[in-house]
């Protein structure tokens, strides 16, 4: 089910560009020290409860709410080290655009959260080593079939984008046998951010990469004591 937070998410991205646009069209600057931000509110103004379903609001009744926000030093870090574009992408942000994502705190929205069970899932696959960017955006979303975001490209391209950009998903690259020239651009899940860990179902302390095995008998040091004397 899309909720409101998700479906101001997609409204404040699609905005974001254009907005700033017009803006420029008209002489008005929007320096990067600020970022679009949209809220869907009642005919009274009042603010639509976050986890309510997008259905619940309507462009006949309702009013957007559309705010200019200062980014935070710690937003403007975390925009600053979101990828940029890669040959076959097309995701991330543009290289000659400099604003930052329009999305930039790290609030784990549902369909956030069930494309990231879908990554964890083609991580997964026997014979994997890696997950392709362009395999994954172009074949294995379509497949899927979330409740939480509309079954369109441009749903699907923006929730990967916003993963990418809040850095719970990590761009790399890895050599291209076929073509060594082109490396393949690759997407895996950042394991190590809460939520991350929140979205798979796991503890905010499970260590996922190192798990001890108890073995009896005396200490390793014991023993290599023992055969210096």
């Amino acid at each position: 089910m899309l909720k409101i937070t998700d479906l101001e998410m997609e409204v404040t991205r699609e905005l974001a560009a254009p907005l700033r646009e017009i803006l420029r069209k008209f002489n008005y600057s929007l320096n990067d020290q600020y970022h679009v931000q949209v809220s869907l509110l009642d005919a009274k103004g009042r603010k639509k409860r976050s986890s309510a379903a997008a259905s619940n609001w309507s462009a006949e009744g309702g009013r957007i709410e559309i705010r200019f926000e200062l980014i935070s030093p710690h937003q403007k870090q975390r925009s600053s080290e979101a990828p940029a574009a890669t040959e076959d992408g097309r995701l991330t942000r543009d290289r000659q655009d400099p604003q930052p994502a329009s999305i930039t705190n790290t609030y784990l929205h549902s369909a956030e959260g069930d494309l990231l069970k879908s990554l964890d899932r083609a991580e997964s696959r026997p014979g994997w080593s890696f997950v392709p960017l362009k395999k994954f955006r172009d074949e294995i979303l379509p497949q899927e079939h979330f409740t939480s975001m509309p079954n369109t490209d441009v749903a699907r391209h923006s929730v990967l984008q916003s993963v990418i950009d809040k850095r719970f998903v990590l761009v790399g690259k890895v050599p291209n046998p076929r073509s060594p020239q082109f490396p393949v651009t690759t997407i895996r899940l950042n394991r190590l951010m809460p939520e991350v860990k929140e979205a798979l179902g796991l503890s905010g302390t499970e260590d996922l990469d190192f798990h001890p095995v108890e073995i009896r008998g005396e200490p390793l040091s014991t023993t290599i004591l023992r055969d210096r004397r």
